[in-house]
C-alpha cells in the first residue's frame, strides 16, 4: 500500500508555522534553509545548504546554517541522517520511508512504500517504545548500477 506522496509546498509551510507555534523567529534566513530543505529532495549536507542559500542571501553564515539545522532537528521537524564515512545528510520528509543510498555517487532517493511492520505491532510484541525509524538499503542507483555491471 503506497503513502501519498511528499508535498514540498505544504511541508515548509508546515514546518515555517511550526517554528512560529513554538516561538521561534523565522527569520529570512531560517526560511531559506526550510524552503531548501523542504524541495531539495537529495537530502542535502549541510554544505550544500549553505552554497544553496548563499545564492538568494550571499551573507548567511555556515554557522546559521548549522545552527538551524540543530534546532529543526531537536524538535524533530527535520531528520538527520548521520553515516560514518561521508557528510551527515538532512531529510524534510519525516514521515517512515527507506531510503535508498548509492554506494557509488552518494546519491539518497526516498522509497516510500507502508512500513510492514508498525512500531505499534513492535510494542505490542516486545514491550520496544520507538520513538524513531530510520531504514536504508545502500546499492547502485540507475546509472551508477550500469557502470558496476
Amino acid at each position: 500500500m503506497n503513502m501519498p506522496p511528499y508535498d514540498s509546498e505544504r511541508n515548509r509551510d508546515h514546518i515555517v508555522q511550526s517554528l512560529r507555534d513554538l516561538g521561534f523567529k523565522v527569520t529570512p534566513q531560517r526560511e531559506e534553509i526550510v524552503d531548501i530543505l523542504a524541495h531539495d529532495r537529495s537530502h542535502p549536507g549541510a554544505m550544500a545548504i549553505y552554497r544553496q542559500a548563499r545564492k538568494k542571501n550571499p551573507k548567511i553564515s555556515l554557522s546559521t546554517v548549522y545552527l538551524t539545522l540543530s534546532l529543526l532537528k531537536e524538535l524533530q521537524l527535520i531528520k538527520e541522517l548521520e553515516f560514518d564515512e561521508r557528510e551527515n545528510r538532512y531529510d524534510a520528509n519525516i514521515a517512515n520511508h527507506v531510503n535508498l543510498v548509492c554506494a557509488g555517487c552518494g546519491r539518497i532517493e526516498d522509497f516510500v512504500e507502508t512500513l510492514h511492520i508498525s512500531a505499534e505491532k513492535i510494542a505490542e510484541q516486545t514491550g520496544f517504545r520507538t520513538h524513531d525509524t530510520r531504514l536504508e538499503y545502500y546499492g547502485y542507483c540507475r546509472n551508477c548500477a550500469a557502470k558496476h555491471h
